[in-house]
C-alpha cells in the first residue's frame, strides 16, 4: 500500500480522517494525495431559456473557505514526516474521487451520519464511492481519529466476488494485523464456506482464525460489529453491497446498515 487518497472537504470529520490517513501512510511508508473537490455544478443556475450563470458571490465565498482549509491542512502536513501532494478539482464529487482512485491503493472518506448540521457534516457519498471506486475504500466513523494497523482485523465473509475483492485489497493491512478473523454470519452459523479465504490468506503469509456465528436476535451487521468490537479490531473488511443495490434498498443489508451505524472503520471493495 503506497498510494493513499484522502477526500478533503470542510466538514467536522476532516481532521479525524486526515489523522487516520496519516497513520496508514506512516505504517506503510505511503504517499498521501489530498483531493479537494469543489462541486461546481452546485453553484451554477440554469435559466428557463437555456442560459447558465454562476452565483458568483456564493462561489467566491466557497473558494475563500477552501483556501483557508488548504492552508490549515498544508501547515499540518508540512510539520509531519509523510510525503504528500495536493490536487484541487472542480466537478461532481463522487465521479472525481472515483476517477482519482484508479491509481490509488486506498481511498479514505468519512461516514455520513445522516443527522445533525447539514453544513458541517460529511457529504452523503459513501454508498456511491464504495460501489464504484477502483481501489479499497476506508470509511471512517465519526469520532475515530487514529488507525493502528497492528491491531486485529476482522473480515466479514460470505464467499461473494465482492468479499473476495475486499480480501485481496486488504492484504497489506491484514499482513500488519496482530491477528485476522474470518467471520461468516448465518441463521445456522455455517451458511458460508470460509476455508477458501483462509487458504488464500495462508498462501500470502497471513494466518487467520475462522468463526461461524448465528444472527440470534441481532442483524448480521450487528453481529459482525459486536465481534469486531470485542476484539478491538482496527477495521472490518467486507464486500460492498454483495446483492444488487436495489434489493439492498428494499430488503436491508449488511453493507447499508454498517455504513450508517458502524463505530469501527470499514474497509470496503465492490
Amino acid at each position: 500500500m503506497k498510494s493513499v487518497l484522502l477526500h478533503v472537504y470542510d466538514d467536522d470529520a476532516l481532521d479525524d480522517r486526515l489523522q487516520v490517513a496519516l497513520d496508514i501512510c506512516r505504517t506503510f511508508d505511503a504517499h498521501l494525495t489530498c483531493l479537494q473537490v469543489t462541486p461546481y455544478n452546485a453553484y451554477v443556475s440554469f435559466e428557463p431559456l437555456g442560459g447558465v450563470y454562476t452565483q458568483a458571490a456564493v462561489l467566491e465565498s466557497v473558494r475563500e473557505r477552501e483556501d483557508e482549509v488548504r492552508k490549515r491542512i498544508e501547515v499540518r502536513l508540512g510539520q509531519g514526516d509523510v510525503r504528500w501532494d495536493w490536487i484541487a478539482a472542480d466537478g461532481p464529487v463522487v465521479q472525481t474521487l472515483v476517477s482519482a482512485s484508479a491509481l490509488s491503493d486506498l481511498l479514505v472518506i468519512s461516514q455520513f451520519p445522516g443527522s445533525g448540521d447539514a453544513v458541517s457534516q460529511p457529504l452523503p457519498i459513501v454508498d456511491e464511492v464504495a460501489v464504484h471506486a477502483a481501489c479499497a475504500v476506508l470509511i471512517v466513523p465519526s469520532g475515530v481519529s487514529a488507525f493502528d494497523a497492528g491491531s486485529p482485523a476482522v473480515i466479514g465473509w460470505n464467499a461473494s466476488p465482492e468479499a473476495a475483492n475486499a480480501l485481496r485489497n486488504a492484504l497489506p493491512i491484514l499482513r500488519a494485523a496482530s491477528s485476522v478473523h474470518i467471520v461468516s454470519v448465518g441463521e445456522n452459523g455455517d451458511e458460508f464456506p470460509q476455508v477458501a479465504a483462509n487458504t488464500y490468506l495462508s498462501r500470502h503469509g497471513v494466518a487467520s482464525d475462522l468463526h461461524a456465528l448465528s444472527t440470534s436476535a441481532k442483524s448480521a451487521g450487528g453481529v459482525l460489529e459486536d465481534f469486531a468490537t470485542r476484539r478491538a479490531a482496527s477495521c472490518l473488511v467486507m464486500g460492498a453491497y454483495g446483492r444488487s443495490r436495489f434489493r439492498e434498498t428494499l430488503l436491508g443489508g449488511v453493507t447499508r446498515d454498517l455504513l450508517r451505524t458502524s463505530r469501527i472503520p470499514l474497509l470496503l471493495s465492490h
